[in-house]
């Protein structure tokens, strides 16, 4: 429903330059008035307020002489339609009376395919739009596509546009029916439709499909995005995409920073945390080598396990650097926050404790436990289920871990009714699981048979472990007869180094598409790095996934006047800055089926961090 609600708005925007002539405008309306409420119409339409066209139509309407009022009734349907409320749009048809022209009843009929496709009737609306006399003009050209991208006949739908498009006069209304093709490609695909190119495409069509699956991939993640879309082009030189829309694609989906700029990268390369700093070295930097030679920037890294952070930021000052990167830890990036002066633009890869006055040009990026948390405290309230238990380690990450998910669940509406911990290097949860969960015996049947049973106000158990531990504490939830109480926990309970192993089947945590993805491309990208540094571990490749999206980060933060004005779909999350400088994650969730982690059995929109 909410790709047609798309679809519909680009169409509203393709038919604006058309509305006094072409696009169907009010029938049989003379200069006066009415021709007044038409125009006032349209400006409305022109700045996307759909509704307030629809209301001036409906005025217009209600004042109107009898023979005249039902174009402006059937004005009003369309634009109600534009704006996304079928409800609306039927009642201003049900406001029509007496006989319509030849133009009128068209367009009634038109409008009509459109409310069966919103009522997710794709194959009635083509049955309406088949009916004799209906035109093949721009306006039902478009409603046809809508209706046969719904069905998933993707290349009909897209040959349908084509052809749309060589009704169109101007170049405002011919970018607006592409943008309609590419959004309708990459909705279906997104969908699982079949977007081939069948045998005997045009290249026009080939193309569009082509492009269209590129767009889709890339609203999943960035990775390797401009490097396709160079690809298609050298292969499709004289594709009308590459007019207009090509400009908008590339800024789209760039992570090009100004090759004048100076990056800083400050890592640990050396002792106890090398292995993190390398992994999210490596990242960075193959986003780097992404982008086009002549439009890289000078990239410069500082070891602040020789020094500290704070040494390596004001050398990297003194060296010229309009852009940090790093440090890791919150105790390093706290004590950068404190020097920090705004003189470069800095992107600290980790959060700033709570109540710390963030400096000017200063961002946070971290793989946030905490934040995992609140986004799984979010999905058991939607999944129904608002009172459980939680079980965490006895240390400074467990209790963090668990007072974020404990208060984002009290203000979602739910409730933790029990808590318990477990010593960190602990084996035998046998204890800590039957006093957490009240697991007793009882006797059932004639033959009071012995069974067992846990606490009744427990609708799930939240587990904060990392995957040793988790793989353990699901197994012995199973041998003490809670193996069907949800599961739920972050994702430092997966180790995606290790899929197949079924010890950790049915639970349900919120990862990343660089583990989850497993044909896109962050998929690609995760196979090539295997490929590529073999000897890498497998458990630090979340970290590698964090360091290519911290390149995209500072590109974002460096080119827009308005940064992340939308969610950047990255291979970490969809990112996305909150008022106070953190970039946070919005993630899919999913459960672990057979070892593999797969869409969950009853699946939820993606809750993102607010």
């Amino acid at each position: 429903m909410q790709d047609s609600h798309k679809l519909l708005r680009l169409a509203a925007a393709a038919c604006v330059g058309l509305w006094l002539a072409a696009c169907q405008p009010v029938t049989g309306v003379r200069p006066d008035a009415g021709r007044s409420a038409e125009i006032q119409a349209a400006q409305y339409a022109q700045r996307g307020d759909h509704a307030g066209a629809a209301r001036a139509l409906e005025q217009a309407a209600a004042t109107a002489a009898p023979d005249r009022a039902n174009g402006f009734w059937i004005a009003a349907a369309r634009e109600w339609v534009a704006a996304g409320n079928p409800g609306a749009a039927d009642a201003a048809l049900a406001r029509i009376a007496g006989s319509l022209s030849a133009a009128e009843a068209r367009e009634q009929s038109r409008i009509a395919a459109e409310l069966a496709i919103l009522a997710n009737q794709p194959r009635r609306a083509l049955d309406m739009l088949d009916a004799p006399g209906m035109p093949a003009d721009a306006a039902t050209l478009g409603t046809r596509a809508r209706a046969l991208f719904a069905l998933g006949e993707v290349p009909d739908a897209v040959s349908t546009l084509v052809q749309r498009d060589g009704l169109l006069q101007s170049a405002s209304e011919k970018l607006a029916n592409q943008r309609l093709i590419l959004d309708g490609v990459a909705a279906a695909a997104g969908r699982g439709a079949n977007v081939r190119p069948p045998p005997g495409s045009s290249p026009v069509v080939a193309g569009w499909l082509e492009l269209g699956r590129i767009e889709a991939d890339a609203n999943l993640s960035t990775a390797g995005t401009g490097a396709r879309l160079q690809a298609w082009r050298s292969r499709y030189p004289a594709h009308p995409a590459n007019a207009a829309l090509w400009g908008e694609l590339v800024d789209r989906h760039s992570t090009a920073l100004e090759a004048t700029s100076q990056v800083a990268l400050l890592l640990p390369l050396s002792g106890r945390s090398s292995d993190a700093g390398i992994a999210v070295r490596d990242g960075f930097l193959t986003a780097y080598y992404e982008q086009p030679r002549g439009t890289r920037p000078r990239v410069k890294v500082y070891d602040v396990a020789k020094s500290d952070a704070a040494s390596a930021y004001l050398a990297a000052i003194a060296d010229g650097a309009q852009v940090v990167v790093g440090p890791l830890t919150r105790e390093e990036v706290a004590n950068l926050a404190s020097i920090a002066d705004g003189r470069a633009t800095t992107l600290a890869l980790n959060f700033l404790p709570d109540g710390t006055i963030t400096p000017s040009r200063f961002y946070q990026f971290a793989l946030s436990p905490e934040d995992e948390a609140r986004q799984v405290a979010r999905r058991v309230v939607a999944d129904g289920r608002g009172s459980g238990v939680a079980l965490v380690p006895a240390n400074e990450w467990g209790q963090r871990v668990l007072a974020a998910f404990a208060d984002e669940l009290l203000q979602a509406g739910g409730k933790l009714v029990g808590r318990s911990v477990y010593a960190p290097g602990t084996t035998d949860f046998k204890v800590v699981i039957t006093q957490l969960l009240d697991v007793h015996p009882v006797k059932t049947g004639e033959d009071q048979r012995t069974s067992y049973a846990y606490r009744d106000d427990a609708q799930f158990i939240f587990v904060a472990a990392q995957p040793v531990t988790g793989r353990l504490i699901r197994t012995q939830l199973r041998f003490n007869y809670a193996s069907r109480l949800p599961v739920y926990a972050t994702s430092d309970i997966f180790d995606p180094g290790n899929r197949g192993s079924p010890d950790l089947d049915g639970v349900i945590f919120p990862d990343m598409p660089w583990v989850i993805d497993t044909t896109g491309p962050a998929s690609l990208l995760r196979n090539s790095m295997a490929r590529t540094w073999p000897a890498r571990a497998p458990a630090r490749s979340r970290l590698y996934a964090f360091g290519y999206d911290a390149y995209a980060i500072v590109a974002e933060l460096g080119r827009r006047s308005t940064p992340f004005a939308t969610p950047v779909p990255g291979l970490t999350g969809r990112l996305q800055l909150d008022a106070l400088g953190r970039v946070l994650r919005g993630l899919e969730f999913v459960q672990v089926r057979d070892g593999e982690p797969r869409p969950p059995e009853t699946p939820v929109e993606a809750l993102a961090s607010p």
